[in-house]
């Protein structure tokens, strides 16, 4: 995860800690950095220019986002550790799943941006992974999707199959799909190459789904076709930052043709959704767990024993 430049020391170029304003520059700095330059000089670490006062306060509001960002960085470090071991395959859930008592949950993502920024190229490694080929395909003019599942289960109970939606990007249909807004993931894709697309993230697709989906969702944001442009100084990379810290996402830089970060994006989606216990307890009381038939044959009863993750199901053993 990038750090943003506001949140660096100009002096040391470290991530600040206690964040305060020189009043007369107008600039932050590292509290103790800022203390040690002025003890023997009278000037703007920034400017350079003579200060005729050496007054400063803290940075209330920048503070607070730092220690936002350095937990979403620790949230992430921790995810993309887990996300090694989880495995997640193309398909249907496996009838050894189906076949127990387990937990079976239904995740939802979707895929949303404009057209030609790489959405189905995304939903195709996903499937295909390095069998993906360099083709551009058409625009989606329809709903596609693909089944996944994990191949192993979560926390030793639930048994978790993935729905992935790439939704059509024209942006005059937006709303013919809107049902299709109501996800527990969403991955927002724009195109390095090409700045509007990532202004219709901010303007069109995501106040969209804010509108139409869910109220809690896990979303993260995709600077897709990134091995087209490696500058992160870009002027784009630096928008889709600000963006991902204002409305707390995490940001990837992904190419689905060279598959950079597409899986570890996947994986850590998925790991958030599964570590919204919010998110996980609607999976469990929704429509989603299928039932199995020795499930539906047998009368409901209170649970009388034993051990099991699914809380709001204990009528279902």
């Amino acid at each position: 995860m990038n750090i943003p430049n506001d949140y660096l020391c100009p002096i040391t170029l470290e991530i600040m800690n206690i964040p305060v304003i020189l009043i007369e520059d107008g600039r932050s700095y590292e509290k103790a950095s800022l203390e040690r330059w002025l003890i023997n000089k009278n000037t703007s670490p920034m400017t350079n220019k003579v200060l005729k006062s050496k007054e400063f306060v803290i940075n209330i509001s920048l503070k607070n986002a730092i220690e936002e960002f350095r937990e979403k960085q620790t949230k992430a470090q921790h995810y993309q550790e887990m996300s090694t071991a989880l495995e997640i395959k193309t398909g249907a859930l496996p009838q050894k799943f189906k076949d127990k008592n387990y937990c079976q949950l239904l995740i939802k993502i979707c895929l949303l941006g404009d057209r030609y920024v790489g959405k189905t190229s995304i939903l195709k490694y996903l499937q295909f992974q390095d069998q993906i080929s360099n083709k551009v395909y058409a625009a989606t003019i329809g709903p596609d999707m693909i089944s996944l599942h994990l191949n192993r289960l979560f926390k030793n109970c639930y048994a978790v199959s993935i729905v992935l939606f790439d939704l059509p990007g024209e942006l005059k249909w937006k709303d013919l799909w809107k049902s299709q807004y109501q996800c527990h993931g969403a991955i927002l894709v724009c195109d390095v190459t090409n700045p509007k697309t990532l202004q219709n993230i901010e303007k069109i697709w995501y106040p969209a789904l804010k509108e139409y989906g869910y109220d809690i969702f896990e979303g993260v944001i995709l600077c897709n076709k990134s091995d087209l442009i490696d500058d992160l100084t870009d002027e784009i990379y630096k928008d889709a930052e600000q963006f991902s810290i204002r409305n707390n996402m995490s940001l990837f830089y992904t190419s689905a043709i060279t598959g950079k970060n597409v899986q570890i994006m996947f994986n850590q989606l998925v790991l958030s959704i599964l570590n919204n216990n919010v998110l996980v307890n609607r999976l469990k009381e929704s429509d989603n767990i299928v039932l199995t038939s020795k499930h539906k044959e047998e009368p409901r009863k209170e649970k009388t024993g034993g051990n099991s993750c699914c809380t709001s199901l204990d009528n279902i053993h």
